[in-house]
């Protein structure tokens, strides 16, 4: 079985005669050309054998809140590294997630625990978040090129990032578009098929289409562990389950040939820690989804940012930041694998027709 696929390997000419194959391609136009989707529910079959590595944890109630989520991943990681004896690489984009990761960890490591802090970053990460960087990075940690990445997967090292934050929140490009079509406002109202349906077939103009793919998300809708009931919430739900797996693995994807063969399960377990990959932090977001997001973009992961602005002071990052596609470093990436199966092994060729499943839900 597989444990990573991307997209445009899968979603090919050469593929599409497998029974079902061409329906789930519209999954990625409807919903994100880029990304690996797994049901972690198990509800929805897709036509490829994939391996569920992070099932969703049983619905508990907690009353933790974000910050002590994040002292608490702050420590552990501290913690880990220092046992281990390695560095903490830090990829740092600028961004709302990324830079709530450094201020956790700044506000709980020790000084001798900073010294093996390294932060990944760039030009653009730095224009993203200036005040940062010039207080709280600059002459005090370590850093590096955020292009080093290809020297560091595969690797003695922690690596951490602020990957599944959008996860753990919620963030969607539809949330942001739905705003923009019908106003703010709609984004906590009571979701309906019919405006699903307007806004999910811009992108299809195809009416069977559309509607075979509402069905697929009401069924998803049905199984959410918490009532799903307005727009953001639906979006949430779908972002949180369906892409988790795809944003944990993504990174494995651009391990440098030379280094493949250090990726094995026990590295995968050690040394690959995205700061929100925790149940703690799903549990949080699963008895959080008023913590997302106020009237307007402008609020959303108001929480974090809360965070931010009580270590830093920052006002004008504060109160002007908006969640947007940092240009990280996925986007520098050379030559990435297409496929990595359970046992950890990465390959850029394979016939589908041996991981094909068919008993898919697309049939």
């Amino acid at each position: 079985m597989l444990t990573y696929y991307s997209p445009h390997a899968v979603i090919n000419e050469k593929n599409l005669n497998m029974p079902g194959m061409e329906k789930f391609s519209y999954f990625f136009k409807i919903y994100n050309r880029r990304m690996m989707l797994l049901d972690r529910t198990g509800v929805l079959k897709i036509p490829i054998r994939v391996k569920s590595m992070f099932p969703l944890p049983a619905l508990q109630k907690s009353t933790k809140t974000l910050e002590d989520v994040c002292n608490e991943r702050a420590t552990e990681l501290l913690q880990r590294a220092e046992k281990l004896g390695v560095q903490l690489c830090v990829f740092w984009s600028g961004g709302i997630d990324s830079t709530l990761v450094l201020v956790s960890l700044l506000k709980n490591a020790t000084a001798t625990q900073k010294k093996s802090i390294v932060v990944l970053l760039s030009n653009v990460s730095i224009m993203e978040n200036p005040n940062f960087f010039r207080y709280y990075i600059r002459g005090q940690l370590q850093t590096v090129p955020s292009m080093s990445f290809r020297f560091i997967v595969g690797v003695k090292c922690l690596i951490t990032n602020g990957e599944l934050g959008d996860q753990v929140f919620g963030s969607n490009i539809s949330s942001q578009s739905l705003m923009k079509m019908f106003g703010n406002s709609i984004i906590h109202q009571p979701y309906r098929r019919d405006i699903l349906f307007q806004f999910y077939n811009l992108n299809l103009d195809n009416e069977k289409i559309t509607n075979f793919y509402l069905d697929l998300f009401d069924r998803l809708m049905s199984v959410a562990p918490i009532p799903i009931k307005t727009y953001f919430e639906y979006f949430w739900w779908l972002i949180f389950n369906l892409e988790w797996q795809g944003v944990f693995m993504r990174i494995l994807s651009f391990t440098p040939e030379q280094n493949a063969y250090n990726i094995t399960l026990e590295y995968f377990r050690t040394n690959i820690n995205p700061f929100f990959g925790t149940d703690e932090f799903q549990l949080w977001s699963m008895n959080n989804l008023d913590k997302r997001i106020k009237d307007t973009w402008e609020s959303f992961k108001w929480p974090a940012k809360d965070i931010i602005y009580a270590f830093t002071g920052d006002e004008q990052y504060h109160y002007n930041k908006l969640k947007q596609n940092s240009v990280s470093i996925w986007q520098q990436r050379i030559n990435p694998y297409n496929f990595m199966n359970e046992h950890m092994q990465l390959f850029w060729k394979t016939n589908l027709e041996e991981y094909y499943e068919p008993n898919n839900s697309f049939l």
